[in-house]
């Protein structure tokens, strides 16, 4: 072992073959000797900054499932759409407003129900305020 180690990065290195050869994971085995884990990972970290010791090699990656999002893209913009009557009988307060298309657009003087604007969007057209 390189004798420019300190005494915390011996022992770290040390639980770090013992976990390899054990074939557990470091902080179980670090736990199961009575060390701090934290201490243990940091010195292994620096160590493997300074180049002393290899940088793991990293497990292919899986091909990730695509799954569709419950979420839905919002971009702000400033728009250059003519303001309907509605929007200037609320202009004092905050508007809710959702384009749904090129040329139509929902404003809601509060915001709307969740549910509701899942309605909307779906095109089910028992969507009631």
């Amino acid at each position: 072992m390189d004798e420019s180690l300190t005494q915390n990065q011996r022992v770290a290195v040390e639980a770090l073959e013992g976990a390899q050869r054990a074939g557990v994971a470091l902080s179980d085995y670090a736990k199961a000797k009575g060390l701090e884990v934290r201490p243990v990972y940091d010195a292994i970290a620096a160590l493997r900054r300074r180049g002393t010791l290899p940088r793991p090699e990293r497990a292919p990656q899986r091909e990730k499932k695509k799954r569709k999002s419950k979420f839905v893209a919002v971009r702000v913009t400033s728009s250059s759409l003519p303001v309907p009557e509605v929007s200037r009988a609320v202009r004092s307060g905050l508007v809710c407003r959702l384009v749904c298309a090129p040329g139509w657009a929902i404003e809601c003087g509060e915001w709307p129900a969740p549910s509701w604007v899942s309605a909307v969007i779906s095109g089910r057209g028992d969507a009631a305020p």
